[in-house]
């Protein structure tokens, strides 16, 4: 950054007037990765601060984009604001895979995207605007639009697609060769230049407290502001979710076990549980949305049909496996307690816990690797392809319950 841009980012910060962590956009993307030792959905992007309060980033976008730039992919709406806000301080984006994997959990998780190669493509952080006010709540400007990402894009893997304005070329090298991650050494608006692979320094930061100063001519009030909460209500919306995709994942295991028809009645009692379950969470008023249950439901029987197809080759009677009797098993404890995660950061009106997250990847690797040892899959589908089906499951149940206007 050039020393008048630095005088320049002092004035603004002394001059402008802006609410929480000032300002966001005097920051970059310094470390990107995909695929670290054989794992695509170990994922993970580091944000360098180059001035201090540059932590007002909730609603920011991170953003990947195809290797030609024709389809993209919004990985993750940041939650939360960052604290502390220091000069060079670093706050992380990743996924459970990336946290398992080197015992680091970033600020922010967002699901393993296969949008996110180790091959080609463009990652981009941050929103519209001069970076002067917080990012647009809810954000709805055009994500396929390289120059709305104030402050930064990536582009890497000889990537063809549009560039920002500012950027002159992408780099010719990977988002990480499997132990290096792809850094930035130097910032010339090239990223071919400005891009090397270094040994990887996943770290993280810390979120502000969720409370928001508000004032007045006459007074002034601290309001508790969570974020999507808190609400027992949705709290136990989403925990009925997750019980129910347990309950009927768990049917389809029976059954692949012992080469039978699932057994409709097992699938019923799931229905029963998840609809007496989510019809008493309504009544205690307080929900955030007003989700229709069908909507979950649906959402819940779609993840099945594409879990069991995955594992099982199909919905039909299933061929008699251990390995995917085990595998369909592993994947509805994960469900489930990654549910009960976001169920907890819900009812508590906090961001999810990556840790309990980090703890459900975890306990489902070992799991996995335990199921295949049987050597009688019904299929070879990998356990990154379930992980990512799982966390985008879960994702898109909370957001369908707790996300929330401006």
């Amino acid at each position: 950054m050039s020393r008048i841009a630095v005088v320049l980012a002092v004035l603004l910060a002394v001059l402008v007037p802006v609410p929480g962590q000032a300002v966001y956009h005097f920051a970059k993307i310094d470390e990107i990765m995909s695929g670290l030792s054989g794992d695509p959905n170990a994922q993970y992007v580091e944000i360098r601060m180059l001035f201090m309060g540059q932590g007002s980033v909730a609603h920011s976008r991170l953003t990947a984009f195809s290797c030609d730039g024709s389809t993209h992919t919004i990985l993750l709406e940041v939650p939360n604001n960052v604290c502390p806000a220091n000069m060079n301080g670093r706050w992380t984006m990743g996924t459970t895979s990336w946290a398992a994997a080197t015992g680091v959990t970033p600020d922010f998780i967002f699901p393993a995207s296969p949008a996110f190669s180790n091959a080609c493509g463009m990652i981009c952080w941050g929103a519209p605007g001069n970076g002067l006010t917080p990012p647009q709540n809810p954000p709805t400007w055009d994500a396929g639009v390289p120059d709305n990402y104030n402050p930064d894009c990536v582009a890497y893997g000889g990537y063809t697609g549009t560039l920002q304005t500012s950027d002159t070329a992408a780099s010719t090298l990977t988002a990480g060769n499997g132990t290096q991650s792809l850094q930035r050494m130097n910032d010339t608006n090239n990223d071919s230049a400005d891009f090397a692979f270094a040994t990887r320094t996943p770290t993280n930061n810390g979120t502000c407290p969720t409370t928001t100063t508000t004032s007045s001519p006459t007074s002034t009030t601290t309001t508790t502001m969570p974020g999507a909460g808190p609400s027992k209500c949705s709290s136990k919306e989403i925990a009925a979710a997750g019980k129910k995709a347990g309950g009927k994942a768990k049917c389809w295991s029976k059954a692949t076990k012992k080469n039978l028809p699932v057994d409709t009645t097992c699938l019923g009692t799931a229905e029963m549980k998840f609809s007496a379950a989510y019809s008493k969470a309504v009544g205690k008023g307080g929900c955030i949305n007003t989700t229709p249950a069908g909507t979950i439901e649906t959402k819940v029987d779609n993840f099945i049909t594409d879990l069991v197809t995955e594992i099982n080759g199909g919905t039909g009677t299933p061929t008699a496996s251990k390995c995917s009797s085990k595998e369909l098993s592993a994947a509805s404890k994960k469900a489930g307690k990654v549910l009960k995660c976001y169920a907890k950061a819900a009812g508590k009106g906090i961001p999810l816990d990556t840790t309990c997250a980090g703890d459900a990847t975890t306990k489902f690797g070992a799991s996995w690797t335990k199921a295949t040892a049987a050597a009688d899959c019904n299929t070879t589908v990998s356990q990154g392809d379930i992980e990512t089906k799982i966390d985008n499951f879960a994702a898109d149940v909370n957001a369908e319950l707790t996300a929330t206007g401006p």
